[in-house]
């Protein structure tokens, strides 16, 4: 199987750049040579976006739902490679640069705690993410702009029309209110069984119950499918740490925590059947879902464990 992995998911791509120490010329911006443009509409990403540095961004999910709940993850990079933590910038929406943008939307910072607290040798990309709760009226592609400050000075980054995310009114997979697909997936006890269907280093120990069988014993279920291992993004492993985290938090009395491997066979060509009966394409994805069998909360990407929590209590 190729997977269709969107292509504007470049977590990995930053992480090389800043392995290498690769300038990422491209976020700079234009030369003065360049005739004056006309200024841009009023309200508009370009008119929001005058002045200050330019930065890349780097959106976390390739879709968001419509109405007052969509989750939008990204981070901001500086043309040396750097990644940028912390402050609150905001956020606005629109299907173009031009066309009057929704918003301002306020993004927090998020770390991913769970990677050293729990001894992960997996990849990882960075120490956290940028989320924001985005209001997007209607279906369609959107570009993003977020603008802040660093050091007292105007900042703002400007998705291009490659990184362009989908407004959906329903997901197509995992999608909020539908049912949870049940599927058998591996259950295994020891590190030796742990090690085979488990791709994370160290292996986890949510593999102690087949989805199937948590979806019919009356708890809430936490389910994550990813690949610490293999995967592009290389937020798998860290989001599979925060689940973890809850697991911890809350412990499988009272709620079902379940790590589905999409290659257990450490071969890209072979996904589990329970990644493929769910119909994803990308990774990582955390699910939540009701002591019913009802998808409540889903996470495409980077999700930490506060967001998790916060989606599980109320079912709890």
């Amino acid at each position: 199987m190729v997977r269709a992995f969107r292509s504007r998911w470049s977590w990995l791509a930053l992480a090389a750049a800043v392995l290498i120490g690769v300038t990422v010329a491209s976020f700079v911006s234009c030369s003065a040579s360049t005739p004056t443009p006309s200024p841009p509409p009023k309200g508009s990403l370009l008119a929001l976006q005058t002045g200050g540095t330019k930065l890349g961004i780097f959106p976390g999910v390739g879709e968001v739902l419509t109405g007052d709940q969509g989750l939008f993850t990204f981070i901001l990079v500086t043309d040396k490679g750097q990644l940028l933590a912390g402050g609150t910038p905001q956020v606005y929406a629109a299907t173009s640069e031009t066309a009057m943008a929704a918003g301002p939307f306020t993004a927090t910072w998020h770390t991913f705690t769970g990677y050293r607290k729990y001894g992960d040798k997996s990849p990882i990309a960075g120490p956290g993410f940028f989320a924001a709760t985005v209001s997007i009226p209607t279906p369609g592609l959107y570009r993003f702009l977020a603008v802040g400050s660093s050091n007292g000075a105007k900042v703002s980054a400007l998705t291009d029309k490659r990184s362009s995310v989908e407004a959906l009114e329903h997901r197509p997979v995992a999608d909020p209110g539908t049912k949870a697909i049940s599927v058998k997936t591996p259950v295994a006890t020891t590190l030796a069984e742990r090690t085979k269907v488990d791709t994370r280093d160290p292996p986890t120990d949510m593999h102690y119950i087949s989805l199937d069988q948590a979806l019919t014993n009356g708890k809430p279920t936490v389910v994550s499918f990813a690949t610490p291992l293999l995967c592009q993004s290389r937020v798998c492993g860290p989001v599979v740490d925060e689940q973890l985290d809850v697991f911890k938090q809350v412990g499988k009395a009272k709620a079902n925590f379940i790590f589905v491997e999409e290659f257990p066979q450490r071969d890209q060509t072979k996904p589990s059947p329970a990644f493929v009966k769910w119909g994803f394409t990308t990774e990582p994805w955390v699910v939540v879902i009701d002591k019913t069998g009802i998808i409540r909360t889903s996470f495409e990407g980077p999700v930490d464990s506060g967001m998790i929590k916060a989606a599980l209590d109320p079912l709890l």
